[in-house]
């Protein structure tokens, strides 16, 4: 059974509630990985960066795993509807209409293995009421995933869990996300344990 350890706030991504007008719940994560009927033994290791912001790049319709979510145009420019800064890879939705990532992992990850991801949005506006859907993929992996209302508070995801699963690396993780209105979501870092040698 994959083990989920949610917390709602970190010390590294503490201001972004301090930069909005305030934090909601997080909620459980969704599921991690494929669902094992057998217990997995958690290693004992360092952790290590899966991923990088700045090697994030685009799918095309082709590769997305969600692309029955994609619209019929997508509008997504770099420097525009993505970048990456300093507090990590950012999507800004007024400039993205549809947004699906990839990179191929740095590590491998190992059952038993934590895997650690940090993704926070600020205040979730809109001219009508509408649903934000976040997720992301190791491979066929779902780490992740949201529906978040809008109008919302911001809100910190600091997800971790252990790997039920085994994926080497070079295999893509995928970062979708898509609503409606002028919002700024950053996915701060995705992080999984190595055993020390």
């Amino acid at each position: 059974m994959t083990t989920y350890r949610p917390r709602v706030t970190s010390r590294r991504l503490f201001f972004a509630c301090a930069l909005a007008s305030g934090c909601g719940d997080a909620g459980s994560p969704s599921s991690g990985g494929t669902d094992s009927t057998g217990s997995v033994v958690e290693i004992d290791g360092t952790m290590v960066d899966l991923v990088k912001p700045q090697l994030w790049v685009q799918l095309g319709e082709d590769a997305d795993p969600l692309r029955d979510h994609r619209p019929a145009s997508v509008n997504c420019p770099l420097g525009v509807g993505w970048l990456v800064e300093v507090t990590g890879f950012e999507v800004n939705t007024g400039g993205c209409n549809y947004g699906a990532f990839t990179q191929p992992t740095l590590r491998e990850i190992v059952p038993g293995a934590q895997i650690s991801l940090n993704l926070y949005h600020f205040d979730l506006v809109a001219a009508e009421p509408a649903t934000a859907h976040a997720v992301i993929m190791a491979g066929d992996h779902v780490l992740l995933e949201r529906e978040v209302d809008i109008p919302g508070k911001a809100m910190v995801y600091e997800v971790e869990l252990v790997a039920d699963f085994a994926l080497a690396a070079g295999e893509p993780v995928v970062f979708h996300l898509h609503n409606h209105g002028q919002n700024t979501w950053t996915l701060a870092s995705i992080q999984v344990e190595v055993e020390d040698p």
